[in-house]
């Protein structure tokens, strides 16, 4: 690459991206209209409508938080043929501070303690029926297995240890702790992604190869504190909505979607930016099979991860546990199933089955086309999995409506004109780092 051309880089921007915001904006006020209307028609509107903001605000922060992953790990590792796409994936971290944002209604209703979403979070005349009302909703889908397996007496004792783990767990299930927690997490990830974006962009003008040797340096202490940091965020956000039930794999979870997402989403818009030529010809078909093969790599790792989530807790068959499959429609037993079941098995096939074999082959991999139709299936189907998470928690049966999909058009519509916005401010691509040359000459080994 010329000297002439890198300064070409330095100043491609995103320019004349009127009409897009302009849709975004569009289809967020009618996502918003829509919830709004909808939950004047239902009893329940204004919980189902925190439920479904929980669902959207745990999409669009899974983008982020695997973004900073990937940035992380790229750093740590040296590696070179990324750094032609790494600059989108910055502008995908320092999403996280309007993500801080879209968190604000949560902490409102943790804080005012009307136990819409957290029913651990109500105050203390409605916590304690709350928590009993779950408690005793949990033994009655589990106690029949338990007449059958091992009898009434262990029923009834299976009852009394999950009153016993409530009052166990119950200092890490306030409010004040929830708040500052959140606070911290927000306050780090915005730091790391703040670090590594001002230190890319400073370096597009020095070529200062400290700044690259910094940010490896810092990039190693970065991931160890973000593994820590995306657990508990995992089991906060979404894992507590039962108080009685636990997952200690939940958090690897959790991270399995959020890498799926950011990959998905880093694919898609590189695709996009040669699809619409708002960039000179530098994603080379090597570096797309190159994200192509991290987004099938974590495909494959989300199935084997939610297999041995069921795996573990299935063969396990503790009281705690079970209540929270049989919710989601994960028990064949006769007077257990439920129409979850059928999300359930909708995500097994296209979560992992078919994208795993639809994207297996080199050749889909190298086909733009066919791979704008997967990171828009990932991310889609990635959604419904945070969905099939989350509200079982207030209906029994599978259900969705305008409520559901107008928060989630207005929440990812917002989180995508603030990506575009921050894309705006500066170039496209790192041009300082001292291995752009590498990226941008990366070909095939094979």
């Amino acid at each position: 690459m010329t000297e002439t051309s890198m300064t070409e880089l330095a100043k491609c921007r995103l320019r004349q991206m009127g009409k897009p915001v302009g849709i975004l904006i569009v289809v967020a006020a009618v996502g918003a209209l829509l919830a709004a209307i909808n939950c004047q028609f239902v009893s329940d509107g204004p919980r189902r409508f925190m439920m479904a903001w929980l669902v959207a605000f745990a999409f669009v922060l899974s983008i982020s938080l695997g973004s900073i992953f990937f940035v992380l790990i790229q750093h740590l590792l040296r590696a070179g043929w990324s750094v032609v796409v790494r600059r989108l994936s910055e502008f995908l971290c320092l999403s996280v501070i309007v993500v801080g944002v879209m968190f604000l209604p949560i902490a409102w209703s943790v804080w005012s303690g009307n136990g819409l979403i957290y029913s651990w979070s109500a105050d203390s005349g409605a916590e304690s029926t709350t928590s009993v009302h779950t408690i005793e909703e949990t033994m009655t889908l589990i106690r029949p297995v338990s007449h059958v397996v091992q009898g009434e007496e262990t029923a009834g004792h299976a009852s009394g240890h999950g009153e016993g783990h409530v009052v166990a767990t119950k200092p890490y299930l306030s409010r004040g702790r929830f708040l500052v927690t959140w606070g911290i997490l927000f306050l780090y990830w915005s730091a790391v992604s703040v670090f590594y974006y001002r230190n890319s962009v400073a370096q597009d003008k020095t070529g200062d190869v400290n700044q690259t040797r910094k940010m490896e340096w810092w990039s190693g202490v970065s991931l160890l504190l973000f593994g820590f940091s995306l657990t508990f965020a995992a089991f906060d956000l979404l894992m507590m909505l039962d108080s009685t039930w636990y997952s200690t794999i939940f958090g690897v979870y959790y991270f399995a979607g959020c890498a799926v997402a950011a990959f998905a989403t880093l694919l898609l818009s590189v695709l996009l930016l040669k699809r619409f030529k708002l960039v000179p010809d530098v994603f080379s078909d090597e570096v797309q099979r190159d994200l192509g093969r991290l987004l099938f790599a974590f495909v494959f790792f989300w199935g084997y991860i939610a297999f041995s989530q069921y795996m573990l807790l299935w063969y396990a068959n503790m009281p705690e546990t079970t209540g929270w499959l049989v919710r989601r429609g994960m028990s064949t037993a006769t007077g257990y199933a439920n129409s979850w079941g059928w999300l359930a098995v909708f995500l097994l096939f296209s979560h992992f089955l078919i994208p795993f074999a639809g994207i297996m082959s080199r050749h889909v991999k190298s086909n733009s086309r066919a791979m704008i139709f997967w990171t828009i299936w990932m991310l889609v189907v990635h959604y419904l999995d945070l969905y099939w998470i989350v509200i079982p928690e207030i209906n029994p049966g599978l259900t969705i409506s305008f409520i559901e999909i107008g928060t989630g058009m207005a929440v990812v519509s917002v989180y995508g004109v603030a990506a575009i916005w921050i894309a705006s401010r500066s170039s496209l691509f790192a041009v300082g780092d001292p291995r752009m040359n590498e990226s941008l000459t990366r070909h095939a080994l094979y």
